[in-house]
């Protein structure tokens, strides 16, 4: 049974053994950055669950992947959603376009569940700006090229002039601080969504 205070690389290390508390126990301490990192990009609290769920799938499917060279856990999960929503954005604009093409927009068939929808949204990226202004501006740089410029590590490091090693700190430092900041609020919001359940 893993202990909710193992080290990140010995959570995967466990995880790749097929160990479920593992996973599960990862999934609490990310699980909460993820979905916001997620909701971040596609702004739609269900393809953030979606991503959130798919996210830790691949986890646990492909923890032999996991290069601790390449930067910390915490970056590689990043990464792992930076693409995921990619492609679930691309998938949705898609399937938007061939919806309006199929059917006029009819402002009837709004409901009024929406609004409330968008209420719930706007109160969790206010929470999501305040712990972005919690960074300092050089973390707070590097996420926003790692995640909306879609550059690697080694492409904001040769952008911003600095060494791969600092951008790499960079990196895991913001998303700690981020992890730290929001799991506490929105922890609850995710208990619907257990680590467990992406376990096969």
């Amino acid at each position: 049974m893993q202990q909710q205070g193992s080290s990140d690389r010995s959570l995967i290390e466990a995880i790749v053994r097929h160990d479920e508390s593992a996973l599960k126990a990862l999934y609490d301490r990310y699980g909460a950055l993820v979905f916001t990192l997620a909701l971040r990009r596609l702004g739609d609290r269900g393809l953030a669950e979606e991503v959130l769920q798919d996210v830790f799938l691949r986890c646990w499917e492909q923890a032999r992947t996991y290069r601790p060279e390449a930067g910390g856990v915490s970056a590689w999960l990043f990464g792992i959603t930076r693409n995921r929503a990619i492609d679930v954005r691309r998938s949705r604009q898609q399937q938007a376009r061939r919806r309006e093409e199929e059917y006029p927009a009819d402002p009837s068939m709004l409901k009024d569940g929406a609004q409330h929808d968008a209420s719930e949204l706007v109160a969790l990226r206010v929470t999501l700006q305040a712990a972005l202004r919690a960074l300092s501006p050089a973390q707070r740089e590097a996420i926003d090229l790692a995640y909306y410029g879609d550059l690697s590590q080694s492409e904001i490091a040769k952008r911003l002039g600095e060494p791969l090693g600092t951008v790499k700190t960079r990196i895991r430092a913001g998303l700690e601080r981020l992890r730290r900041t929001l799991q506490p609020g929105l922890q609850p919001d995710l208990e619907t969504t257990s680590g467990a359940d992406v376990a096969p």
